[in-house]
């Protein structure tokens, strides 16, 4: 359903003008007051009705038909019309009675002054006059002066212009508080723009993160929302302020470093700088040339400095003031807050992809229980998981107590064996204080020195980590950057130890197994092969030269011991000094060899020595070293004196067309026998 509006009445359009025309009230005002002093003096009251009526009509009429823009002009001729239509009441009786009207040109002073100064002075100064002039003519007209008449024009005059200055200072107080009243409304819808602005701005981030597209929007926003010309962001990179999204400039300076300019003084304090003219600010730097003010602010996530948000003025904007530094605050508190957030995304990424690694590296160092299988496995794991260049592996030897180099990936392999001298280097401060030792740029010269020739970079950036089990330390890891623009990072320190970790249980195990295969080839007694290995040992040897030509077979030699008359040394001496006797002998037989050689224990006091390459004159010249040095050895009985042993032996060398060991064991051990007979304590080739 329909409902047509009715439009007033004409008349009551124009009733409702009249009633809101100051200038009609006051005429309203004015005829009746002067009516009613009139009817109350007893005169002609005519002579005031027509001033009255024509007064009146004439405001009426305006108030109806005036349409013009010029309301200062129409103001002051309305109040010109009011003075003198009380003029013309107050004069036209030309009788003393009649003056009480002049008083109705108070209120035509009072309205004036709350109208404005222009109108205060132009029809105020003249409604003052004509009230003295009121009094005065009256009284000096009249054939004796009437001085009470005159006493009352001043009074009218003094009060008049009280009147007028208290009205005015009324007003203006008023006007300003109106003034105030607007200023802060406004300045309460600049701040909810603000405030929703900066809302716009967290829900940017929120949505799309801290990206180049992210920060290009935030910016574009800012210039849109707030109206500021230039605006730029710059993000932390390393120890540079980099940008990351601008609007305005012509000439863009990418970096900062935090020397120079109010950016690289918000840098360094880590506070917020309103600078309301640069030409006053030393620390300014121009970005363009029409530049007039600046903020900076700070972008911070606890005590670390993220980036900067910067906004600057132009010759034809206002200053910026404190408004606009505070909520660059806010603006730059949301942009802090998504990067800090993205900064902890990005970390728990890295933490979770490291951690991964760890875990596979883990599995990778343990597939393998043979020392130099696995060795290689951890260096080769290491530079995976840790994202290295150079790893390497350093040991420490229980019997020299030398740390030496048992792998490396990566680096110069021809210093696998090198000894680590402690406490030079990363890795030998590492093996001598116990801890991680870092360095972001570690020079050549300050490498161990057994390694300082190596083929690699004369600066790396490096870590090295102890290897400890059960609380003793056993080797270190070395590893190595070769881009010193990626030092090894606080989160990969913090995985260091849980690599060390893993390395020392995956070479106990392998150590463990070593023990177990040894237990297994090793005589427990002296350290020495067993048979069984000397035989595996020797088919893999012989095997070897069964696939060379005849004339390119090396000579193999065998040399057979047996301790002289043991078993009675043992009845007379006991078990424990022939075991005594038997370790020692073993040691001989250990120092005197070479590590290629195969030295065994045969049986009971029997052992054998296989030398590859060596010539019968060969093996009996160490045979009878080995034999001179037991001799001259003593073991110490039971009860304290010093006991000798003597040792047998048979040497052999056959040619290229032997083919098994016990071909030459049967060799030697007749010429093992031939010493026997021929007294002991000697040494016998056959």
């Amino acid at each position: 359903m329909i409902h047509a509006t009715r439009r007033p009445s004409p008349w009551r359009r124009g009733l409702k003008r009249l009633a809101a025309d100051p200038h009609v009230l006051l005429a309203v005002a004015v005829v009746f007051a002067a009516l009613v002093i009139e009817a109350l003096s007893q005169v002609r009251l005519g002579l005031v009705i027509v001033p009255s009526v024509v007064y009146l009509a004439i405001q009426i009429g305006t108030g109806l038909v005036w349409r013009g823009s010029r309301k200062g002009v129409t103001d002051t001729s309305r109040l010109l019309l009011a003075l003198i239509a009380v003029l013309w009441m107050s004069l036209g009786t030309r009788d003393a009675a009649t003056l009480p009207l002049a008083s109705l040109l108070l209120p035509i002073i009072a309205m004036a002054a709350a109208i404005g100064l222009r109108q205060l002075y132009a029809v105020g100064g003249a409604t003052l006059a004509a009230g003295i002039l009121a009094y005065t003519l009256p009284a000096i007209t009249s054939p004796t002066i009437q001085t009470g008449i005159l006493q009352r024009g001043v009074a009218l005059a003094a009060t008049g212009f009280v009147l007028a200055v208290g009205t005015r200072r009324t007003v203006a107080t008023l006007e300003r508080a109106v003034e105030h009243a607007r200023a802060a409304n406004a300045g309460q819808r600049r701040r909810a723009r603000q405030m929703a602005a900066v809302e716009a701005v967290g829900r940017l981030l929120a949505m799309a993160g801290p990206t180049t597209l992210a920060y290009d929007a935030v910016v574009e926003l800012l210039v849109a929302r707030f109206g500021y010309r230039y605006v730029s962001i710059y993000t932390r990179d390393g120890d540079l302020m980099r940008l990351g999204a601008q609007r305005g400039y012509v000439d863009v300076i990418e970096t900062f470093d935090g020397t120079v300019g109010v950016v690289g003084r918000v840098m360094r304090t880590g506070e917020p700088a309103l600078v309301r003219d640069v030409a006053d600010d030393p620390d300014y730097r121009a970005a363009s040339p029409d530049v007039r003010s600046e903020v900076s602010v700070p972008l911070r996530a606890g005590d670390l400095l993220l980036g900067v948000l910067n906004i600057e003025s132009g010759d034809d904007a206002p200053p910026l003031d404190e408004g606009d530094r505070d909520t660059m605050v806010l603006v730059g508190d949301r942009i802090a807050a998504a990067l800090a957030l993205a900064r902890e995304r990005e970390a728990l990424r890295e933490r979770a992809d490291v951690f991964g690694r760890m875990a596979r590296f883990g599995s990778a160092i343990n597939a393998s229980l043979e020392p130099e299988t696995a060795y290689a496995a951890i260096v080769g794991s290491i530079a995976v998981a840790l994202e290295t260049d150079i790893a390497s592996l350093i040991l420490r030897d229980d019997a020299s107590g030398d740390d030496r180099i048992v792998a490396i990936h990566g680096g110069d392999t021809r210093y696998v064996g090198a000894s680590i001298p402690r406490g030079q280097g990363t890795s030998g401060k590492a093996l001598a204080e116990g801890r991680i030792v870092t360095a972001a740029a570690l020079d050549r010269s300050d490498f161990p020195s057994t390694v300082r020739r190596a083929r690699t970079e004369d600066v790396l950036a490096v870590a090295a980590t102890p290897l400890v089990q059960e609380g003793v330390i056993i080797g270190a890891l070395s590893l190595a950057r070769r881009d010193l623009a990626r030092p090894y990072t606080e989160l990969e320190l913090e995985a260091l130890p849980l690599v060390a970790s893993q390395v020392s249980l995956a070479l106990a195990n392998v150590a463990l197994h070593t023990r177990v295969a040894d237990a297994a080839i090793r005589d427990p007694l002296t350290g020495l092969w067993n048979r069984r290995h000397l035989e595996v040992a020797t088919d893999r040897l012989f095997a070897a030269r069964a696939r060379l030509e005849p004339d390119s077979r090396r000579p193999v030699a065998a040399i057979m011991f047996d301790l002289d008359h043991f078993g009675s040394f043992n009845k007379r001496h006991g078990h424990v000094v022939g075991d005594a006797v038997l370790r020692a002998f073993g040691a001989i037989l250990s120092r005197r060899l070479r590590s290629s050689d195969i030295v065994a224990r045969y049986g009971g006091e029997e052992f054998v020595a296989i030398l590859d390459g060596a010539t019968i004159d060969e093996a009996q010249r160490v045979a009878e070293e080995i034999r001179r040095e037991l001799e001259a050895a003593r073991v110490p009985g039971a009860d304290g004196e010093e006991l000798r042993a003597t040792v047998s032996a048979g040497c052999a060398s056959l040619g290229p067309a032997v083919a098994t060991l016990e071909a030459l064991l049967e060799v030697a051990d007749v010429g093992l026998q031939m010493a026997k007979r021929a007294g002991r304590n000697q040494v016998v080739a056959a």
